[in-house]
């Protein structure tokens, strides 16, 4: 077994052999662009450019400057953190009534053939 068959859970929890519970290596991957989503930038030590903060958007005016907003910082932080790991297919985030949807097509770069899909909606404050 290779160090990329399996990653550390998020969140960290004990796992049934009471160390470190682990994922497979593509469960991971999944969990490490949730990590960049919801990081707000600044909340991690010593790492002040990872995190979109996607959650922090709720109290936000939807709008298409906040989608773009979101979609720049989404694929930098991929580029800068996962770009070893991750191919984007497609990325889309689109305001749309009081909602913000991030549609994310990728693949994990040793097994080009199956492509994943992460969608996450996020309820907004207000339409500008």
């Amino acid at each position: 077994m290779s160090t990329r068959d399996r990653g550390f859970s998020y969140p960290p929890r004990l796992g049934a052999d009471r160390g470190v519970a682990t994922l497979e290596y593509h469960d991971s991957v999944r969990a490490m662009i949730e990590q960049i989503l919801f990081t707000a930038p600044g909340e991690r030590a010593n790492r002040p450019s990872f995190g979109v903060g996607a959650q922090n958007a709720v109290f936000d005016p939807n709008s298409p400057f906040l989608a773009n907003r979101i979609r720049t910082a989404l694929e930098e932080n991929l580029y800068e953190h996962l770009a070893r790991d991750v191919s984007i297919l497609k990325l889309e985030v689109v305001a749309d009534d009081a909602v913000l949807t991030i549609s994310l097509l990728f693949q994990i770069s040793d097994q080009p053939l199956s492509p994943q899909v992460l969608r996450v909606d996020i309820p907004l404050g207000g339409v500008e």
